[in-house]
């Protein structure tokens, strides 16, 4: 059974890795960061030479000399699939201001100038006949004009072989959280033993990525995030959900007991504060009250 590479360039913005994890999801595939320096060619190779291995390579990509050397890794009939999740300057800037919005003005725009114009694709997959000659691949161009589901469904349908759509689930169990924390260890931490709970986890390294995966239509009920973060705080992002998204409840997680803190949480109606270092009891309970 032959393998399949799908190689995902673009901008690196919410909407793609939203993207990139719906990918990893509806075709049970291993998904690589392409700018990861932990991920080298060599373990997406092995990951590829699995029979009916199906891998997602998420990368920026700007260049076509950096996607044809992803592409060069599949091996003789593996399936390969080129997506260009593009956006335009317009959408690059309402995202990466969810970002920055909480910096100095003059650092937030020198910033956002410097993201938005480092983002930007410099060799678009425009020739769909270069791919095919040259790489060896299929191309699809999605992006934020079109609904996250009709992104997915455009590159499934790319496939020759497209998988068996999964079985039908029952929306009522699923239960869905996303963690919001800025050291990477203590949120995969959290991620790993959510998931061994039965929830389904979203993750973000800080209240600006959380607050744009919120925008772009990333579906959680709860909001699991740390106080003390660089930039906007979970006190502000909690204020900003209640606001804008009402139906996703909140609970802060904060190293110090601080009463102005709990105040503040119970004002934006976050469900509670929890003490860290966390115990797992403690947070079933606050799940279970959410």
């Amino acid at each position: 059974m032959p393998s399949t590479l799908i190689v995902l360039s673009g901008p690196p913005l919410p909407g793609r890795w939203s993207l990139a994890r719906a990918l990893e999801r509806r075709l049970s595939a291993r998904r690589f960061g392409a700018e990861s320096d932990s991920v080298s060619l060599l373990d997406i190779m092995r990951a590829l030479a699995v029979p009916g291995a199906c891998v997602v390579v998420d990368g920026n990509l700007a260049t076509r000399e950096a996607r044809a050397e992803v592409l060069e890794l599949a091996g003789e009939g593996c399936e390969r699939v080129l997506v260009e999740w593009r956006c335009s300057r317009k959408e690059a800037e309402r995202e990466v201001f969810h970002r920055y919005a909480s910096r100095p003005r003059a650092l937030g725009a020198a910033e956002l100038e410097r993201y938005v114009a480092d983002a930007r694709v410099r060799e678009p997959i425009d020739d769909a006949r270069y791919c095919d000659d040259r790489l060896g691949a299929r191309a699809v161009v999605v992006g934020p004009e079109s609904p996250l589901d009709e992104q997915l469904a455009r590159v499934v349908r790319a496939l020759r072989a497209p998988p068996p759509a999964p079985p039908p689930t029952d929306d009522a169990a699923e239960r869905r959280v996303m963690v919001v924390e800025d050291d990477p260890e203590e949120r995969a931490t959290l991620a790993e033993v959510l998931e061994e709970l039965g929830y389904v986890v979203e993750q973000a390294p800080d209240a600006g990525v959380a607050m744009a995966l919120l925008e772009a239509g990333v579906h959680v009920e709860l909001l699991i995030s740390d106080h003390l973060m660089p930039g906007t705080s979970g006190v502000e992002l909690a204020r900003f959900v209640a606001d804008h998204h009402p139906e996703v409840r909140t609970v802060l997680l904060t190293a110090f007991s601080d009463e102005d803190v709990c105040r503040r949480a119970i004002e934006v109606s976050a469900v509670t504060v929890l003490a860290k270092p966390l115990r797992v009891i403690d947070l079933e309970r606050a799940l279970a009250e959410a």
